[in-house]
């Protein structure tokens, strides 16, 4: 390559990197920035200058590391907006929050199934407290991660840390993912991972194995799909925990999934209890849809489902698969 061939090139990204800039705000708990998000989408304003309500899309795990609903996030010009979490699914290490400002600037969303192993790709976000920092990589791969790879979140630990089980709680074992050879610090979890045009393919998540691993744009995308389907929320009335099924259990029953809710308590008076389900019962699937999470059940319980709809469980209950129907109700206001 020629050394003014050269030049355009650097040129043109950093044109790149600014624009996707442009779109990266810092997700802040307190004084301190704890990761990165981006401005996924907005409303039209009525008139130039106007506020508009915007979705911002980060990781679950930079959300919970602070354990509240509201966050301060700093945009790229500096101002500073509350931004509110609407939605969660740890299962994708993903989370969705509502900010209303103006002269907010959506990123140029990409179809993360059309990036192509060997392209260019830049990850934008705020590693160490560098607001807007660039890092630029190539894809290596479109698959989940590696069962011998130790991965962990691109954030800086937190003291809540070990009563969370430590950062490999957020493996996204299983999940298909864009891995990229690219550097990601600390800071940079909930930032985008764009193409060479600048449009976002991905949600940059985790590090490990000298790699770095994003959550694909399409999943981001059907993430916001569901949120938006539910309407209204239907409980059983049982206290779930996400629980890994062992390897024997999964092997004399046939279970192809690896993990499962494990029901804690049952409320009185609830369509858990009339149905005859029991504390101790592990629960693989909602009607035939498997059940890989606490928060994957609130989803199939909520998504496109009314009150009044009956439903079946497939549970495994002394070791031995039971079937239960019930009909979910609407849950209360608090």
């Amino acid at each position: 390559m020629s050394s003014i061939g050269g030049l355009a090139l650097a040129e043109e990204l950093a044109e790149v990197a600014q624009r996707v800039r442009a779109s990266v705000v810092q997700v802040r708990a307190g004084r301190g920035g704890i990761g990165s998000g981006v401005i996924w989408r907005t409303s039209q304003p009525e008139a130039a200058g106007a506020e508009a309500e915007a979705t911002v899309i980060t990781n679950a795990h930079v959300v919970r590391a602070a354990r509240q609903e509201t966050f301060t996030l700093r945009l790229a010009d500096g101002r500073e907006l509350t931004g509110t979490v609407t939605a969660v699914d740890p299962e994708h290490d993903l989370a969705a929050l509502r900010v209303r400002g103006a002269g907010l600037r959506p990123a140029d969303i990409g179809d993360s199934s059309a990036l192509r192993v060997g392209e260019l790709v830049l990850a934008v976000g705020n590693p160490w407290g560098i607001e807007g920092a660039v890092t630029a990589g190539v894809v290596a791969a479109h698959a989940p991660v590696d069962p011998d790879v130790a991965v962990e979140p691109a954030e800086e630990d937190t003291p809540d840390d070990a009563q969370r089980g430590g950062p490999g709680r957020w493996s996204l074992r299983g999940v298909d993912l864009i891995q990229a050879d690219i550097q990601l610090y600390p800071g940079n979890s909930g930032g985008p991972l764009a193409d060479a045009r600048g449009r976002v393919v991905g949600i940059n998540a985790m590090v490990g194995g000298g790699l770095a691993f994003a959550i694909p744009s399409r999943t981001v995308q059907h993430f916001l799909e569901d949120a938006e389907q539910i309407t209204q929320r239907l409980y059983l009335g049982v206290r779930v925990f996400t629980v890994p099924l062992p390897a024997a259990l999964r092997q004399r029953l046939s279970i192809a999934q690896g993990s499962a809710v494990l029901v804690g308590g049952v409320e009185a008076d609830t369509p858990a209890e009339a149905a005859g389900v029991l504390i101790g019962d592990i629960l693989l699937a909602v009607d035939g849809q498997p059940v890989l999470s606490a928060e994957r059940l609130a989803r199939l319980l909520n998504r496109g489902a009314t009150a009044g709809q009956a439903r079946t469980l497939a549970l495994v209950r002394g070791g031995a698969r039971v079937s239960l129907a019930l009909t979910p109700v609407v849950q209360a206001a608090a």
